[in-house]
């Protein structure tokens, strides 16, 4: 055993660049370390115990080369008491400094050239998702650090090995293929080959109760692990195993480039944080996006395929081209949306897939760019403890919109050729936004630099405000942030009249001007969808859309303009009681399955802000559309809204009709479990025999234990509901973040807005708590499920409150608060 001493600061090496020995990771210690450090491996082991309460102790050396004997910092964030041993080339450490979530070797235990520095530790359990059956790791962006001692940061690539004792029962999956294992009565060891050169977050080792199947095509096996009971379920493992090999194929044939990887699995996980996580070898996606429901909807079959084929088009976009730091997650993110809306469009011919990156890219991208929060696509980042704070619908939805833009620019052929040079360039190294750049000018003649600058590096979106005058148009673009920007883009505008004309706009400054062929009686903005920003028609074609927006034929057309007049609403041009009615009179005639998604969506956006005298009417009209549109996936579309937002006492009961017999065979279990949540909130003297019914019909068991979790947030009990909140301020309760989240949205349910805004303060006070424990979406997702429910005055004055008291507040978790408060500053403002 080592004794540790913690030192103030004094005699340190490096004293003339002090935020080396900042907390988390500064960009002047990544880029320090990226100089002076090469060859780098970690040689790993961890002994994992059955109990999750039990400790998980670790074993790592650090091999790599120096350019100079020099103090060394890595990265360890957790208490000092876990690092049980150091020994430093042979040597062992008696006092180590262990400072703001560094071990700190002095430059006598270091040596020019070949060090190895191993390490005992205890580790860290804030990234081991550690469940009673199973734990899978989660490191990005900075959390390996908090499982082992490392260097995290992207650009330090490294070959990793690993070594596993665990539960002779369990299964290990990890990057690469297993070498060895041996069992010893109940316990066994499973060893690792190891690593191509991968970041730290990368790494990956998932361990448990497992089952397993492989698949098999042309010569190539991959490998699913699950923990899913239903058989029907089960079955379309037969889709993803398809899809992740038309991913494969496609990527192969566009880049060039034979998958670069030791080998491709997956594991499906219940409760898991996000959609899914492209670790090489080791991918992770959740439950609920892979196992769909027996009658799903066109929507939920093409995220299912665009997700497998985001993050399979990581294994060349982020995994084998990497970025240099994390200001550019972003091109990592862009590459892997972009490809997999490409690669999916064989796969869904019957899909008019311009519209279907219409209500994805762009809706999503607009969701965050139109509030006081939005940021630019790039965004610069001093330390990486805050790089989860990166991430949102900018980098994951905008910038494809701009990647489409780029491309229109410079030519698909020409684009190719780049990204293959880039891809071979930069091959199991880093790269950032520039020097792909670089790559890609050289093969056009066009100015990509000025371009980038404005769609990357500005934060915002233009407003097109539209005028005609006789046979003139008149377009002029604004900045709302009064920078005098402008963004260059291309689309097509329909002219309406004795014969319909599209014309195609080209805008290359702040005003476009044209003659046009005849007098049009309206004029119809970016009706090929190609355009981004807030388009604002003049009032007579507003009107008109409002009225006939689903007379329209060309289902591309539809889409844009029902997104035009969503804007339009947002932006108060058209009121919620007349937006409703374009709704419900323009939704049962809708035969195309996006756009009726789309509408379907925009309802329940604006259900809460309608009159109450018609709220009644509203419901019922709805209700008939649950039961007679000619769109099976429109009918469960609507009846998922209707549940949860139904509210008049009519429409409440035939909700618990439905419950109780389950007689919609459309809807799924997790539907009717959402819809006892529902019905416990609605009807609070039966909430918790709704609530003792609903549990008695699960036989999963994480299912069963996902309802014992949020459940707790359905019942009546307001001093029980004030117990429950209370104890998700402390980090330990809130583990399971998609779980936790659900609860929160409950207790901020709309029909308890005046009893949860007490909730306001202390959740927004905890953010930058749940911001250093959670991970990457878990802010945003808080912060929304806090706030997005509330309309009223006193939850508005909550949150400007709590941002004017805190004027040196982090921007980057300030925008996460503005993003998620649209709703409240739109309707208090």
């Amino acid at each position: 055993m080592i004794g540790f001493i913690l030192l103030s600061g004094c005699n340190r090496a490096a004293e003339k660049n002090p935020r080396f020995y900042d907390a988390g990771v500064s960009r002047e210690l990544a880029g320090h370390r990226k100089a002076q450090i090469k060859n780098l491996k970690y040689e790993l082991s961890f002994n994992i115990p059955r109990q999750k309460e039990a400790a998980i102790e670790g074993d790592i050396t650090l091999r790599f080369d120096l350019a100079s004997r020099q103090e060394v910092l890595i990265d360890f964030r957790e208490e000092r008491e876990k690092i049980k041993e150091v020994i430093a080339n042979g040597v062992p450490v008696d006092k180590v400094r262990f400072e703001n979530e560094h071990i700190i070797l002095p430059a006598s235990s270091t040596v020019e050239g070949a060090n190895g520095i191993r390490i005992r530790f205890t580790a860290g359990n804030q990234s081991l998702n550690r469940n009673d059956e199973y734990l899978y790791t989660l490191l990005v962006p900075d959390r390996a650090r908090t499982v082992f001692p490392c260097f995290e940061q992207p650009n330090l690539k490294a070959e990793f090995t690993l070594q596993l004792e665990l539960p002779a029962d369990w299964k290990a999956v990890s990057n690469t293929y297993i070498r060895s294992e041996t069992v010893t009565d109940d316990r066994k060891t499973v060893c690792f080959a190891p690593t191509e050169p991968l970041s730290t977050y990368l790494f990956s080792f998932v361990a448990g109760k497992l089952e397993r199947r492989e698949y098999t095509r042309d010569g190539r096996t991959i490998a699913a692990y699950y923990r899913e009971t239903d058989p029907k379920k089960v079955a379309q493992l037969d889709i993803v195993f398809g899809q992740v090999m038309a991913s494969l194929h496609w990527l192969e044939e566009y880049t060039g480039i034979a998958y670069p990887f030791a080998k491709y699995d997956f594991i499906v996980l219940p409760g898991f944080q996000f959609g899914g996580m492209e670790h090489t070898g080791a991918t992770l996606y959740n439950d609920n996006g892979i196992f769909l429901s027996e009658h799903p909807t066109p929507d939920e079959e093409l995220n299912r395929a665009e997700l497998i084929a985001h993050e399979t088009s990581h294994m060349w976009f982020g995994d084998l081209v990497t970025m240099d730091w994390f200001d550019d997650v972003w091109t990592k993110e862009v590459f892997a949306n972009y490809f997999a809306a490409r690669i999916v469009e064989p796969l869904f011919p019957e899909i008019n897939h311009t519209q279907n990156k219409l209500k994805t890219f762009t809706a999503a991208s607009l969701s965050e760019d139109r509030t006081m929060g939005t940021n630019a696509i790039r965004q610069p980042l001093d330390n990486l403890r805050n790089a989860g704070l990166i991430y949102g619908q900018i980098i994951y939805n905008k910038a494809p919109v701009m990647m489409e833009k780029l491309v229109d620019k410079m030519g698909e052929t020409n684009f190719r050729s780049g990204i293959q040079e880039y891809l071979k360039t930069y091959s199991y190294d880093n790269a950032t936004w520039d020097d792909l750049i670089r790559i890609l000018d050289s093969k056009t003649t066009e100015d990509l630099a000025a371009f980038s600058d404005v769609w990357v590096n500005r934060k915002g979106m233009p407003t097109l405000t539209f005028r005609t005058d006789g046979q003139e148009l008149e377009i002029r673009q604004h900045d709302p942030y009064n920078r005098g920007l402008f963004w260059p883009q291309r689309f097509a505008v329909t002219l309406c009249g004795e014969r319909d004309s599209v014309i195609r706009v080209n805008m290359t400054d702040t005003l476009f001007r044209m003659q046009l062929p005849f007098v049009p009686s309206r004029v119809l903005p970016n009706t090929d969808g190609r355009g981004y920003g807030v388009f604002v028609p003049d009032e007579p074609a507003l009107h008109w859309l409002a009225a006939h927006w689903w007379e329209i034929e060309d289902d591309t057309a539809r889409q844009s303009l029902l997104m035009v007049l969503y804007e339009n609403y947002l932006a108060k041009h058209i009121s919620a009681d007349d937006w409703v009615n374009s709704l419900i009179t323009g939704l049962p005639a809708e035969k195309n399955a996006l756009v009726a998604s789309t509408a379907s969506g925009y309802l329940a956006n604006v259900m809460w802000e309608i009159a109450p005298a018609n709220r009644a009417e509203v419901e019922a009209r709805i209700y008939t559309m649950t039961q007679n549109h000619p769109l099976p996936s429109c009918r469960i579309q609507l009846m998922r809204l209707f549940m949860q937002n139904a509210i008049s006492e009519p429409m409440v009961k035939k909700l618990y009709i439905l419950w109780q017999q389950q007689s919609d065979k459309h809807l799924n279990r997790q539907d009717y479990t959402t819809l006892a949540y529902e019905l416990a909130i609605r009807m609070p003297l039966e909430s918790e025999q709704i609530l003792r019914t609903q549990r008695a019909r699960i036989d999963d068991p994480d299912r069963l234990r996902q309802f014992d979790f949020i459940s707790r947030a359905a019942v009546s009990d307001t001093a029980r509901l004030d117990t429950l909140f209370n104890s998700l301020l402390a980090a330990e309760n809130r583990r399971i973040e998609p779980w936790t989240t659900a609860v929160i949205r409950y207790l901020n349910h709309p029909l308890r807005e005046d009893q949860s805004v007490k909730y306001i303060r202390p959740g927004l006070e905890v953010l930058e708590e749940v911001q250093r424990t959670g991970d990457i979406f878990f802010p945003k997702n808080w912060a929304a499920a806090l706030l997005g429910n509330h309309l009223g005055s006193s939850a508005y004055e909550e949150v400007v409150r709590f941002l004017n008291e805190r004027p040196d507040y982090s921007p980057l978790l300030k925008n996460k608060i503005l993003q998620a408060a649209y709703p409240l500053y739109r309707a208090n403002n």
